[in-house]
């Protein structure tokens, strides 16, 4: 018996996008065009990376998921707890299939520091150790950074509840210097574990962004917010007096066409704090 692979996210994507502009309402006008034949290629051969640096870090399904595809609510006892914190290492090892593909087209040199060499823009809220900067080649196109969140050797905390719990996760930052965009997960608790394929959509989608060219992230007082082509979100940021910084990718290959920025978050219509998925009415 053959079994047909799942789609991958882009995939299911791409499908939708092009239905949507077959379709030609009004209505979907703002959720952008089909992917483009090269970033499908790109997608692709991460995947096949992947398929490589991924042999020890196996993807799992929602745990709040039943075998009849309902989803139930999340367990008191599952809140501020990690059965299997391991799991987290499928982050550093789809970072590092992106690192092998983006340096095989030549695309980017890549650096690797302790974390301690590394100045940001503005500092992340957890610690920092192996870190990897991605220096792209073309001119204008900023920098890519992925920081691990504990040591390559540790085994992660089961009880999160301690100012010195691990977790096996990734920050990922743009621009030099940089500026931190996204820590995941963003809990890791497994009240909140919503299954490895959410979390390595939203790290590719970043990733692919930052790539691509369709990325803008932007620090003031008080305020802080980015957006992709996907989505875009904004809120409450440091409140240094000083800080005004604004990254603006550009692609990484010479004749790359980088897909719209979904509308950015207006600064007035920000609390709480807003996120936009593209296509959203």
């Amino acid at each position: 018996m053959v079994t047909t692979p799942a789609p991958t996210w882009w995939e299911q994507q791409h499908a939708l996008l092009c239905e949507l502009a077959q379709d030609g309402s009004e209505a979907w006008a703002d959720a952008g065009p089909p992917f483009s034949d090269a970033l499908l290629q790109l997608l692709t051969e991460v995947e096949d990376a992947f398929a490589q640096t991924g042999t020890d870090t196996p993807a799992w399904e929602d745990p709040h998921l039943s075998a009849g595809g309902e989803l139930r609510d999340s367990r008191e006892e599952e809140y501020s707890r990690c059965l299997d914190p391991g799991k987290y290492r499928i982050f550093w090892t789809r970072a590092e299939a992106w690192t092998r593909v983006l340096t095989a087209r030549g695309w980017a040199d890549v650096d690797v520091d302790d974390g301690a060499g590394i100045v940001w823009a503005v500092k992340p809220y957890v610690d920092r150790y192996r870190t990897t900067v991605l220096r792209p080649r073309r001119p204008g196109a900023q920098p890519l950074v992925l920081a691990r969140t504990s040591p390559d050797e540790a085994t992660g905390s089961g009880d999160l509840t301690g100012p010195d719990a691990l977790i096996m996760g990734l920050v990922v930052g743009v621009g030099e210097p940089p500026v931190p965009v996204s820590t995941t997960p963003d809990c890791g608790c497994d009240a909140c574990d919503s299954g490895s394929r959410d979390l390595l959509e939203e790290l590719d989608c970043l990733i692919l962004s930052i790539v691509d060219g369709s990325f803008e992230a932007v620090l003031a007082p008080g305020w802080s917010s980015h957006r992709t082509s996907f989505c875009a979100g904004g809120g409450s940021g440091d409140e240094d007096a000083h800080l005004d910084v604004t990254v603006t990718a550009q692609p990484w290959a010479e004749g790359w066409t980088p897909r719209p920025l979904c509308p950015a978050i207006d600064p007035d219509d920000s609390a709480p704090p807003a996120r936009r998925e593209r296509g959203s009415l």
